[in-house]
């Protein structure tokens, strides 16, 4: 498995017995190994030395990786990466479905209930959570924010239909009307 350095992987992702992969990866992330464990079944390959160090893991990156399909950026995380404010928050913050994993440095972690939110991928959860915080955090008008945020599904690929599905099972009225008004372009 040849994966580039700096990448996350998990142990499903290794080919092989678990038997036989789990010792292995753990021979790999001693001090001078090759790969290094992020956490409990999840491991990244050691990125290139720079003059500064071996670069830390990203922690947005290895919370989408623990909370799984369905996560993605929410709140002032989400409103800054579709372009709707130029905020940036201290912590990244992260809506997942369910319960939050424990023990995730570095990153706000938020429960949402909707299940259907596992049809999106994070770009997707990006438009939905930024439709969510709007009126709180954007610092554009409705009208330029529907034309960022549809400019910014397409070029993620968001697809409409399923953004439309997913919206449905959200809480709050308004929310649901302004993705109708997202999809309906």
């Amino acid at each position: 498995m040849a994966v580039p350095p700096g990448t996350l992987f998990s142990r499903r992702d290794v080919p092989g017995p678990a038997s036989a992969v789990d010792p292995a990866l753990s021979r790999l992330a001693s001090d001078s190994g090759p790969i290094e464990r992020v956490r409990r079944g999840l491991y990244r390959r050691r990125p290139e030395m720079t003059r500064f160090g071996v670069p830390s893991a990203d922690p947005l990156e290895v919370a989408l990786a623990v909370a799984g399909p369905g996560a993605g950026p929410a709140g002032a995380s989400a409103v800054n990466a579709t372009g709707l404010s130029t905020q940036v928050p201290r912590r990244p913050i992260v809506a997942v479905i369910g319960r939050p994993p424990a023990g995730v440095k570095g990153v706000r972690l938020t429960s949402r209930a909707n299940p259907l939110r596992v049809l999106l991928d994070p770009h997707g959860i990006a438009v939905l959570e930024s439709i969510r915080a709007f009126d709180e955090l954007a610092e554009i008008g409705w009208p330029e924010a529907l034309n960022r945020l549809g400019n910014f599904r397409k070029v993620a690929g968001v697809p409409t239909s399923t953004l439309a599905t997913v919206a449905q099972g959200e809480r709050g009225e308004l929310l649901r009307r302004r993705v109708a008004e997202l999809t309906s372009e």
